[in-house]
């Protein structure tokens, strides 16, 4: 009866538990989703701020971008993964049958996610700038964490949460919404 529970036995218990595996497959396809949401904030900002295709300094440095900064969008990145596990983690593994890993299940299902945020997320204006300006008009000499943040800001908008980081550990709490009186 006084047996001790060592909470480390038993965290080792759960390595095999969906969110653990799913964070493992978004992992996995960062680069190729990364490079996806690039070439979409390309397409849209073609659309909404040079319709007629027009090539100037600006256009043709965009359309010379050559995906070596994808790194910068890791942050981003791992929100809207947090973002997912939240809406979609619970932990119970859940029995495929037409002959699926687990971890392409999930792979498959973050990347359609993802892609229908991307469009959603591309639509405003403020975060097709800033993505640009993390990847293709980054030379390495400017501190873009007010980018990063102002995106990843807009990012816990369209959700409805708000996303922490505290000691390593990424939290997840529910904004409240607000409403305005009228006078």
């Amino acid at each position: 009866m006084n047996d001790i529970l060592d909470p480390s036995g038993f965290l080792k218990s759960f390595e095999k538990d969906k969110n653990s595996l799913l964070k493992a497959a978004q992992d996995q396809i960062f680069d190729i989703l990364a490079r996806k949401l690039v070439e979409v904030t390309i397409q849209k900002y073609s659309l909404y701020f040079n319709p007629l295709g027009l090539v100037d300094d600006t256009f043709q440095q965009i359309l010379d971008y050559q995906n070596e900064n994808d790194r910068e969008l890791g942050g981003i990145y791992e929100n809207l993964c947090v973002a997912y596990r939240y809406k979609y983690g619970d932990n119970q593994l859940e029995i495929i049958w037409d002959g699926k890993s687990h971890e392409q299940k999930y792979k498959e299902d973050w990347q359609e996610a993802f892609s229908v945020w991307i469009n959603d997320l591309t639509e405003n204006p403020s975060i097709i700038k800033g993505i640009l300006q993390l990847t293709v008009f980054n030379d390495a000499k400017k501190n873009l964490t007010f980018v990063r943040n102002s995106i990843k800001g807009l990012i816990n908008d369209y959700f409805e949460i708000k996303i922490l980081k505290r000691n390593g550990i990424k939290q997840v709490f529910l904004k409240e919404k607000r409403l305005l009186k009228a006078s």
